[in-house]
């Protein structure tokens, strides 16, 4: 069906070039095959490991991992890195396989990375060095519109799931004496973390649930810090270009790209992914800060300068024109 339907939309509309973004597994691959044969070239912006991960995270059993490099896919059966299932687990695994039979990875003409972590990652895994642009996300910054005055509290707002490091960032926030804490989002681990926090932080520790946009940026405008915990390799987190965004200084885990966004004492600090000692210092520290306000005006000058829309659209119109010729 995708590759009838998208040679028909092809020749109706005649596109320059096509732009993909997360295609796989549901579209699945026929799409690449359907532009190829109609002419078209292919651009992809990598949200995530597609390519090169039969689960698309580098994570199996809840843990970074990097078994599956160079076209191996059969680690990832074998560990079953798809939710535990051996079936959904061979699933994915074959659909790389077929991928690679078929040469979809040769009909895309430019691969968009936004991290320099993740196209250094895909490179080294696989995707030829030549063909992948490194070209960030963007932000409408004028719709942010920062707080004057901010509470003491933390916030972290995201999805409830282990790769998240909730759980991690509970246990440090406890260690912390006096902190309060926010929890935004929902997940398949909401219940047991709420459970948690009132065990080790009574009362501290208040979780708000699923928020609509201007409810979030409400939250963003009133927290002291932000929050990113995360225990895979995140990519360029909208979780941190929003708390940027709203003058709000992040307390970020070290790994993926976002190292390449929160800049110990620049725009916030960092600490060791999964360590919940690291954390509970790095929470300290950021709550004993006098200079937070500096480091969220330094943030959100940052996403001014490299995150507005107008120069990524001018970069983007660039790579399109490269692809059509």
């Amino acid at each position: 069906e995708t590759l009838r339907r998208t040679r028909e939309l092809v020749r109706a509309f005649r596109p320059d070039v096509a732009h993909l973004h997360n295609v796989h597994h549901q579209l699945s691959g026929s799409l690449f095959e359907a532009l190829a044969a109609e002419g078209v070239p292919v651009v992809q912006t990598l949200h995530d490991y597609q390519w090169v991960c039969p689960v698309y995270t580098f994570l199996s059993r809840g843990t970074v991992c990097e078994r599956c490099a160079h076209g191996r896919v059969f680690p990832a059966v074998r560990r079953r890195c798809h939710g535990g299932s051996l079936a959904r687990s061979a699933v994915a695994a074959l659909e790389l396989k077929v991928g690679e039979r078929r040469g979809w990875l040769g009909m895309v003409k430019r691969f968009l990375a936004p991290s320099l972590f993740l196209r250094d990652k895909v490179v080294a895994h696989g995707l030829p060095a030549e063909r992948v642009t490194t070209l960030n996300y963007c932000l409408r910054v004028e719709t942010y519109r920062p707080a004057g005055v901010r509470g003491g509290h933390g916030l972290y707002a995201g999805r409830l799931s282990h790769e998240k490091g909730v759980a991690t960032l509970l246990e440090a926030a406890a260690r912390v004496p006096g902190l309060s804490l926010r929890v935004a989002g929902e997940g398949p681990l909401a219940d047991a973390l709420e459970r948690r926090a009132e065990a080790i932080a009574p009362g501290r520790i208040r979780f708000l649930g699923h928020l609509d946009p201007a409810r979030l940026r409400e939250e963003l405008a009133g927290a002291a810090f932000v929050v990113v915990p995360s225990e895979w390799y995140e990519n360029q987190p909208f979780a941190v270009l929003e708390a940027f965004a709203m003058g709000a200084p992040v307390v970020g885990a070290a790994i993926g790209g976002i190292p390449e966004l929160v800049v110990e004492g620049i725009t916030g600090g960092l600490f060791e992914s999964g360590s919940v000692e690291a954390l509970a210092e790095a929470l300290a520290a950021m709550a004993a800060r006098e200079d937070r306000a500096a480091l969220g005006a330094n943030a959100r000058r940052l996403v001014e300068e490299r995150f507005h829309p107008a120069g990524h659209i001018e970069a983007l119109l660039a790579i399109y024109r490269e692809a059509a010729a």
